[in-house]
């Protein structure tokens, strides 16, 4: 299993390299960012298949036609990014921070591309990001986030940051809660290769929605979004 990883590493360079520089051209071509999607989907989708891993997808019957989410997942590995990316069914656009565009040409067709790059160190600029997504949201698609923050060391899902919840209320958008199972398995910490042949499943639950509220109680809805959103993401990983 050992060689084969490494085999599927060695291919899935080669892969990132050829998509990315495809994405460059799309995202040129299509200001949209949906051609873009496209590719960055067939490019998760081949990361996964070049690895052997196998991802089952339940609750896509919460996902209804027509309407823009918020979608809030854990955040384990890497492995996350192409499970998500290329198994949730909707025009999405991923909030990914700043330092993954370090990544030579992956991480620059980041930069052309309609996905949303945050830099947490920086308020303003962070608080521009968000700007940047409220108006993905109403102009059509979805967005997903990580609350956590941060990837798990653990494998535990860690407490969710207040600040992602601002986004879903700004924009009022319905939060659909996420769960990946099986991506701390198949990238374990201190690990550098995936598992091959592992298994993965991505579990969508069920919406929770922003109320109206005067500007008082802003806080105090962006806590209430964020701790329903947590415990239904619990939820999800524990049944």
């Amino acid at each position: 299993m050992i060689i084969l990883s490494a085999v599927a590493a060695i291919v899935f360079i080669i892969v990132t390299i050829v998509f990315s520089i495809l994405s460059v051209f799309v995202a040129l071509l299509d200001r949209s960012g949906n051609a873009y999607l496209w590719v960055a989907r067939m490019w998760a989708r081949c990361a996964l298949l070049l690895f052997g891993i196998r991802v089952t997808v339940k609750g896509t019957h919460h996902i209804k036609k027509g309407q823009n989410y918020v979608y809030a997942a854990n955040h384990s590995r890497y492995m996350d990014i192409p499970i998500l990316l290329g198994y949730i069914p909707d025009n999405l656009r991923l909030m990914l921070r700043n330092t993954l565009t370090r990544i030579p040409i992956w991480g620059w067709a980041l930069l052309i591309g309609p996905f949303i790059i945050v830099d947490r160190s920086n308020a303003k600029k962070a608080e521009g990001s968000i700007r940047v997504a409220i108006d993905r949201i109403r102009k059509g698609a979805s967005v997903l986030i990580f609350p956590e923050g941060t990837r798990t060391s653990t494998g535990e899902m860690q407490s969710f940051k207040r600040g992602a919840f601002h986004l879903a209320r700004e924009a009022g958008a319905p939060i659909l809660p996420v769960a990946v199972i099986g991506a701390f398995e198949i990238l374990p910490r201190h690990r550098f290769l995936p598992r091959w042949g592992m298994k993965a499943e991505l579990r969508i639950g069920e919406a929770v929605y922003p109320m109206g509220v005067p500007p008082e109680g802003h806080r105090s809805e962006e806590i209430r979004l964020m701790k329903e959103s947590e415990d239904r993401t619990r939820a999800l990983l524990s049944v």
